[in-house]
C-alpha cells in the first residue's frame, strides 16, 4: 500500500500543477470517506458486517433516518474484519445502557454505533461527510459510551495514531506530514513551539530524544491579533484547560506520567528562556506573529544545532518577496525570503524542505488566505 502511494505521488509530480492539485484533492477526499450501515437491535454482528454499506452524506442519511434509529459508522469500507465480539459489546452499550453513541477507542477507523439524533444534530451545524470531525464540541449534549481509550473526551488539534491503536480527532486534521520532519533524536534535547496537545513532543520521545518540551501560549491573552483593539473574545474555540486535560491523557497513553523526559510549559516566542535545545520544532507559528523577525532571532538564540520551521508562505519571485494577507494583516514570506532571513538571523545553512507551489508536495491551497501554501525549512548552526 505504501509503495502504491509513493508511486502515485511520483507520477502526479510530473503532471501540470493544476492537474496535480486536482488529482491530489480528489485522492485525499477519497481516502477520508466515512461509511455507515443502518442497524436494528435484532441484528447479529455477523449480519451487520454483511449488510451493504453506504457513503455517509446527507442524501443517504435522509434516505434511512426515518426507518432506523442507529447506524454503524466507520472509515474503512471493509468492516468484515472487525471483531464480532467487540461489535456485540458496543451494540450492547447502545441497546442495554441506552447510549446514543458507543465507539471503539482502540480502533484506528473510528468505528462506532451512533444514533440518528446525533447525526441529525451534527448535520445541521456541520457537513455530515466530515463526521466525526469536531465531535468534541457536541459530546456533552449526548450520552457517550465507549470501549478502549476515551480519546473523544479530549480536545485535540492534530489527528494522529494513539498508542492504544485509536486515532485522535483533531480540529486541524492529520499531522503525519509534520511528524515526518522529526528524525532520530538519540541523545538530543527537543523543543516544540506552538505545541498544542504535544503530538510532536511525544513523537520526539518515540524517536529517542533524551528530553522533550512543548511550549504553548495562553491564546486568549497572548495570541497576536491586528489591530489589537479589535481582538475577539472567541479568538479560538479551543480552551487551555481542555488542552491541559488532553496532555495529561496523552502522558498516560504514552506511559510517561512520572517521566522527567517530558515537560509542557506556557511561554511566548517573544520571551523565550535562555536554555537551549539541540533540535527546535516550530510549526504553524510564524505567520501568526506581528513581529516574525524578533521570533526568528529568538529561535536562533535557543537552537544548538537544528531548527525545523514551517509557515504559510507565497511563491518565490526573482526578488525577496512577501505579502500582506487581507484576511488578518499579517505577513507571508516566500521561501527565498525566509532563507535570507534565517541566514540573516545567524544560521549558517538553510535548506527548503517543502516549498510553496512545489508539485511534489502540493495538495490544496488554503481557502481562507489566497495564494498561500505551507513552506518547511531546515536551518542549521
Amino acid at each position: 500500500m505504501i509503495k502504491n502511494k509513493l508511486f502515485l505521488k511520483k507520477i502526479v509530480s510530473y503532471l501540470p500543477i493544476f492537474l496535480s492539485q486536482y488529482i491530489r484533492k480528489i485522492y485525499y477526499k477519497f481516502i477520508n470517506i466515512t461509511y455507515f450501515i443502518p442497524i436494528e437491535e435484532k441484528d447479529t454482528p455477523e449480519k451487520i458486517k454483511n449488510k451493504k454499506s453506504y457513503r455517509l452524506n446527507i442524501k443517504n442519511f435522509k434516505r434511512f433516518k426515518n426507518q432506523y434509529n442507529f447506524f454503524l459508522v466507520f472509515k474503512d469500507r471493509s468492516i468484515k474484519d472487525y471483531s464480532s465480539k467487540k461489535l456485540q459489546i458496543i451494540k450492547n452499550l447502545i441497546y442495554t445502557n441506552n447510549g446514543e453513541i458507543a465507539y471503539d477507542g482502540d480502533n484506528p477507523f473510528n468505528i462506532e454505533i451512533v444514533s440518528k439524533n446525533i447525526l441529525d444534530f451534527y448535520s445541521k451545524n456541520n457537513d455530515i461527510e466530515k463526521y466525526p470531525y469536531r465531535f468534541f464540541y457536541i459530546k456533552d449534549k449526548f450520552k457517550v459510551l465507549n470501549i478502549g481509550a476515551m480519546h473523544r473526551s479530549y480536545n485535540f488539534n492534530g489527528t494522529f495514531s494513539l498508542p492504544s491503536g485509536g486515532t485522535s480527532i483533531g480540529d486541524g486534521g492529520p499531522v503525519e506530514n509534520r511528524l515526518q520532519f522529526i528524525p532520530d533524536l538519540k541523545g538530543k534535547s527537543f523543543l516544540d513551539i506552538g505545541s498544542e496537545e504535544g503530538y510532536a513532543v511525544f513523537e520526539a520521545i518515540k524517536k529517542n530524544a533524551k528530553f522533550a518540551k512543548g511550549l504553548n501560549i495562553n491564546e486568549t491573552k497572548e495570541y497576536d491579533f491586528f489591530p489589537d483593539y479589535l481582538r475577539p473574545d472567541d479568538i479560538t474555540s479551543r480552551r487551555r484547560v481542555e488542552i491541559d486535560k488532553t496532555q495529561k491523557f496523552l502522558m498516560k497513553e504514552y506511559n510517561l506520567e512520572n517521566s522527567d523526559q517530558i515537560k509542557f510549559e506556557y511561554d511566548n516566542i517573544y520571551n523565550l528562556a535562555e536554555e537551549k535545545y539541540d533540535f527546535v520544532f516550530c510549526f504553524g507559528v510564524l505567520y501568526h506573529l506581528k513581529n516574525p523577525y524578533l521570533a526568528l532571532e529568538n529561535l536562533f538564540k535557543i537552537t544548538n544545532e537544528t531548527l525545523i520551521i514551517e509557515t504559510q508562505g507565497i511563491k518565490s519571485e526573482k526578488y525577496l518577496n512577501a505579502g500582506v494577507s487581507m484576511e488578518d494583516g499579517f505577513i507571508r514570506h516566500s521561501s527565498k525570503a525566509l532563507v535570507y532571513l534565517l541566514k540573516r538571523a545567524g544560521f549558517k545553512k538553510v535548506e527548503v524542505l517543502k516549498d510553496a507551489y512545489d508539485k511534489k508536495t502540493l495538495i490544496e491551497t488554503y481557502k481562507n488566505v489566497s495564494n498561500v501554501q505551507n513552506i518547511v525549512l531546515k536551518a542549521e548552526k
